[in-house]
């Protein structure tokens, strides 16, 4: 499959673009012209910013599908009140570009990473997350993840987002399990979400009835 992945250089990207390649995907991904991003063996680099739509059309030409990581950021990522380095609506703001892009591309599916606890899953918020998203920098990622979601869902497109616990720097284990909670210890790997998603492009009809909808909440196994 043809595939464009957007948010490369990312900490789920840096696993996407390798996991997409080794599943036997011919991979595309989109850098701003100014990185220096090295992109891994059998990956097209093509620059240009995804506020751009011109050069998402372009980066989107002969795709199938995209796979996108892209986030938010955070000048000092481990610290949840760190001063934002994006956009308040990066999220929202690139979904927009980027459905109108693949409208007009005429790509259909899309995977795109948000995360537990936004929109009506905060319900099912541990504690500690309660208190981030109420008090940090991390409930202004939230806050737009869930208005990027519902771009998605008005947009026509065949869409899934992800939304995963606590990320953590650990190996790929492909044990990743959906749970209708985000528990305290509740916790993935960047890699194992990265995995998720290029397996998730082996579904023929999303979404699964196991997903419970199109946005899974999902942890480590």
């Amino acid at each position: 499959m043809k595939l464009l992945v957007l948010g490369g250089t990312g900490g789920v990207g840096e696993h996407l673009l390798p996991l997409a390649v080794a599943a036997g995907h011919e991979v595309t991904t989109l850098a701003r012209a100014s990185s220096t991003f090295a992109a891994p063996e059998g990956v097209r680099v093509l620059r240009g910013e995804v506020s751009d739509r011109g050069a998402l059309e372009g980066a989107l030409a002969g795709a199938e599908a995209v796979l996108s990581a892209l986030g938010m950021r955070r000048r000092n990522p481990a610290n949840p009140w760190s001063p934002l380095t994006s956009p308040a609506d990066f999220n929202s703001a690139s979904a927009r570009v980027l459905v109108a892009a693949m409208q007009a591309a005429g790509v259909r599916r899309l995977v795109a990473v948000s995360a537990a606890g936004v929109a009506e899953s905060a319900a099912q918020l541990n504690w500690v997350m309660r208190f981030f998203v109420a008090k940090s920098n991390v409930g202004v990622a939230y806050r737009d993840l869930a208005v990027m979601e519902q771009v998605l869902a008005e947009s026509g497109l065949d869409w899934v987002a992800p939304r995963p616990t606590r990320l953590t720097r650990g190996p790929k284990t492909g044990r990743v399990k959906v749970v209708p909670s985000f528990g305290a210890m509740d916790a993935i790997s960047r890699a194992d979400v990265a995995d998720w998603m290029v397996q998730a492009l082996t579904v023929p009809a999303w979404p699964l009835d196991a997903w419970g909808g199109r946005t899974p909440q999902i942890t480590g196994a």
